[in-house]
């Protein structure tokens, strides 16, 4: 690092120092000539690394629009993790009896007081989240389909079950720390502190759980609703899914000010702590809590994006077989839809857009009459669809249909006239 980066410096220089720093730990594993398959693994998710950030340098510098600046401390954590690992490995590698291109001991490698597989998983959440903020920022703008904000969601959901086993490790980790040095120094309010601490987590962890069982509950679909193929649920799904989704928010500012707070109290502590701890376990200790930190800013991250993606995005299939169906695909609100309308049968109606609550039902209507209207001119002809017998002869009839279909015979101008006068 030719020069101190911190929080204060620019996104786009925080994302080039996160890039440079893996460029760089990427070439220092790859001047060894031994690599087992975790070091592979490691140079692998290093390389997927240095794609995400590649693009988010290149979004930065040719867009001013798009606003990612939650991501100011997962890059900067990013960056220094790489760096403070290339260290670690040129430390570890300086105390092999092997030669510098031969090191063998990859397994006494150590980061955080976790080993390879661990920090290639840390890495694989920094990725993660990077490339969840610009398909948050860029969704509306874009043109994607159904089966790749599929895979957006599964994303998200992934990151969040990954950030939250990373959080459960970081705080077993300070946990063991403070109550050793509580119990060494016998202060009664470094003590408190760690009390405080804890039952800080609890609370964090209950807002989590209700949380979840919040969306467990928005994501079962109720008798009237399901089957649905427009976007427009009743009024009373709609009034308790909103009160649900007001209830989250509400959970994740408290969440908000825990966090905090928990950030003032392990500052506290790691000032009565370092006095009677060794510097190398205090710089340990400095790196857990700007983990701890940075894994609470990309679990927001992935919190909003999933918030986002539901507010924002439609994402409807429809897919119907028979005669005479009626498909709708319409946004009563200013989501965009991403979907699609497939049907096989004879005359289906699709309908597709964005479109106000009064158009819906009033073109709802509109076909219904219309249908009502043609099912009573063809009982007065009969059930089978008229037309194709005057159309054809017998021995054209099957070829007719295998190229055209079964035909119909046209309304006259009465009957039709009759019809547009009812509607």
């Amino acid at each position: 690092m030719a020069e101190p980066i911190s929080l204060a410096s620019g996104l786009l220089t925080l994302a080039t120092f996160a890039f440079q720093s893996s460029i760089t730990l990427y070439n220092t594993i790859q001047s060894f000539q031994n690599h087992p398959e975790r070091v592979r693994s490691l140079a692998a998710e290093l390389e997927a690394l240095q794609g995400v950030l590649r693009t988010l340098n290149d979004t930065l510098s040719t867009t001013t629009d798009i606003d990612v600046s939650a991501l100011t401390l997962p890059l900067l954590r990013c960056g220094k993790a790489c760096g403070e690992f290339e260290e670690e490995l040129r430390k570890c590698s300086s105390r092999s009896s092997s030669s510098r291109t031969s090191f063998r001991d990859w397994a006494k490698l150590k980061y955080m007081g976790d080993g390879i597989d661990d920090f290639r998983q840390l890495l694989a959440g920094y990725k993660s989240t990077i490339s969840i903020a610009l398909t948050d920022a860029n969704l509306r703008k874009s043109s994607v389909t159904a089966e790749s904000l599929q895979g957006y969601k599964r994303l998200i959901k992934t990151a969040t079950d990954d950030l939250e086993a990373h959080l459960g490790s970081i705080d077993e980790k300070l946990e063991t720390i403070f109550a050793r040095t509580a119990t060494e120094s016998e202060t009664a309010e470094l003590r408190h502190m760690q009390e405080d601490r804890l039952s800080t987590q609890q609370c964090l962890q209950i807002c989590a759980q209700l949380s979840d069982h919040i969306s467990q509950i928005q994501l079962r679909p109720t008798q009237r609703s399901r089957g649905s193929s427009a976007e427009s649920a009743g009024v009373p799904e709609r009034i308790a899914g909103e009160a649900m989704q007001d209830c989250k928010t509400r959970l994740n500012q408290a969440t908000e000010r825990l966090e905090g707070y928990m950030h003032d109290v392990i500052d506290r502590m790691m000032t009565q702590s370092k006095a009677s701890m060794a510097e190398g376990e205090f710089a340990n200790l400095e790196r857990l809590r700007e983990e701890w930190s940075t894994a609470r800013q990309c679990m927001d991250i992935c919190f909003n994006a999933d918030y986002n993606l539901k507010k924002n995005i439609s994402i409807i299939d429809n897919q119907a077989i028979g005669d005479e169906t009626v498909q709708f695909l319409v946004s009563t609100s200013e989501k965009t839809i991403h979907g699609k309308n497939r049907g096989d049968g004879f005359r289906i109606r699709q309908v597709g857009g964005h479109l106000s609550d009064e158009s819906l039902q009033q073109m709802s209507r509109d076909i219904a009459v219309i249908s009502s209207v043609r099912s009573e001119v063809l009982s007065q002809e009969g059930d089978t669809p008229p037309g194709t017998e005057d159309a054809v002869g017998d021995a054209d009839r099957s070829d007719f249909q295998q190229r055209h279909g079964r035909g119909m015979k046209l309304a006259s101008k009465s009957d039709l006239g009759a019809g547009l006068r009812t509607v």
